[in-house]
């Protein structure tokens, strides 16, 4: 009986000494909650409350964290649920794709999938995936991503768009594609000419506004915004090509609009993706990176996928250069509705030609996920060349004389 004793006290240590800190526990909180704002507004309220770097790098503390406390990754998982009445289930799960940002991380990719295969080289468009079904040349239903396995019906809003076929009269009788809606940037200004004859104010982001049109009921003013379709996958068809490059093919040929692919063996990838970048300027739609796909479809299955990717693509994300500076102090804005805004102060740093000495957080919860104190030095870039951002700190130039952010009620 005592030995049974000894072996519970010993394993109530052990678990005692594996379980997370309590101020992990708070940032691991505060993290889920931030990212769980942010993948909502993104995927289902079509608003970006933080840029990709910003966005990368918190789901990659928040990642480090389940890595070395598992324990914390039951509770809360991070997702964008959208709402339950307009809730539809996808066929399988619509997967994100992973993101690299050097040559090097781009070359350990190849590495791992293998350098004897043929690559296809893509414009990563910055629209609105969107799921669209076939069925017997009709389209049936389209998607939001959602949370990946389930999404929103748009499919009134589609067919009222044009931006893709409503009957394809030479398409397989299942046919399941996925693709961006995007909004060009010459359709991007038009609109913006139009909104200033009738006095509006302009809109500033086609992403955005791409995304919030496919969610309007005024079908008139969908189609007057002249959005525009690429597919980038087949899902499913009544028989499937051996390589993404003929599943392209096969998507044309039915009559839908697909994405400019360029096939290279592995060797020639780095200079496909620096070619395509040094023509991202004069493409006429915003693009937020390359992507990169094992061509041969086999080889995909093979090669599987995690929970939040396939391991047969990768994402080569424009990388946008911090700056350090140090954080001098946090600020409370207070909106109309009496919300608090926190805004970091920091020392003056020149990013792309322009002084900047602040920077907007989401709110509280953002600011405890990023773990800043005064003093710090952190990494700040102008979120697509306009919007000053933080995108972490660095703790390992800490001194011990960093103070806390004083909590806003304490500051009024």
């Amino acid at each position: 009986m005592r030995s049974r004793w000894i072996v519970l006290f010993t394993v109530i240590i052990e678990l005692s000494c594996l379980a997370a800190p309590p101020a992990v526990e708070q940032q691991a909180r505060a993290l889920q909650a931030v990212l769980r704002q942010a993948d909502d507004s993104y995927y289902n309220k079509h608003q970006s409350i933080l840029s990709d770097a910003a966005y990368d790098a918190l789901r990659k503390q928040y990642d480090q964290l389940l890595a070395d406390y598992p324990e914390l990754s039951g509770a809360n998982p991070v997702g964008a649920p959208v709402g339950e009445s307009a809730r539809v289930a996808h066929t399988a799960p619509v997967l994100s794709l992973d993101k690299v940002y050097s040559d090097e991380e781009t070359t350990r990719f190849l590495q791992q999938t293998g350098t004897n295969l043929i690559y296809c080289v893509e414009p990563k468009i910055d629209g609105l995936t969107v799921v669209l079904r076939y069925r017997n040349g009709l389209l049936v239903q389209a998607l939001t991503r959602g949370d990946g396995k389930t999404g929103v019906d748009i499919t009134p809003a589609m067919l009222a768009s044009g931006a893709v076929p409503a009957a394809l009269p030479d398409a397989p009788a299942q046919l399941d594609v996925r693709g961006e809606a995007l909004l060009s940037l010459p359709a991007f200004d038009a609109l913006n000419r139009r909104r200033a004859e009738s006095g509006q104010a302009p809109l500033k982001n086609p992403r955005n506004i791409a995304s919030g049109t496919l969610m309007l009921t005024d079908y008139t003013e969908v189609a007057r915004r002249r959005l525009e379709f690429q597919c980038f996958e087949l899902l499913a068809a009544d028989s499937m090509p051996a390589t993404h490059t003929g599943a392209l093919a096969l998507m044309k040929k039915a009559g839908l609009p697909v994405v400019e692919s360029v096939p290279v063996p592995a060797n020639a990838v780095l200079e496909a993706i620096h070619e395509l970048n040094r023509r991202r300027a004069a493409l006429p739609f915003l693009t937020d990176g390359v992507v990169l796909k094992v061509d041969d479809l086999a080889v995909c299955a093979q090669l599987g996928a995690t929970a939040h990717h396939p391991r047969s693509a990768v994402a080569r994300k424009y990388e946008e250069t911090p700056v350090q500076t140090r954080l001098l102090g946090v600020d409370w804005s207070r909106s109309e509705t009496g919300r608090l805004t926190p805004v970091a102060r920091f020392e003056p740093v020149e990013i792309q030609g322009a002084t900047v000495q602040s920077a907007t957080l989401h709110n509280l919860e953002h600011l405890r996920a990023m773990d800043l104190k005064i003093g710090d030095w952190i990494n700040v870039i102008r979120s697509g060349g306009t919007v000053p951002e933080i995108t972490g700190n660095l703790p390992e130039r800490r001194t011990g004389n960093e103070t806390e952010i004083p909590d806003p009620k304490e500051s009024e």
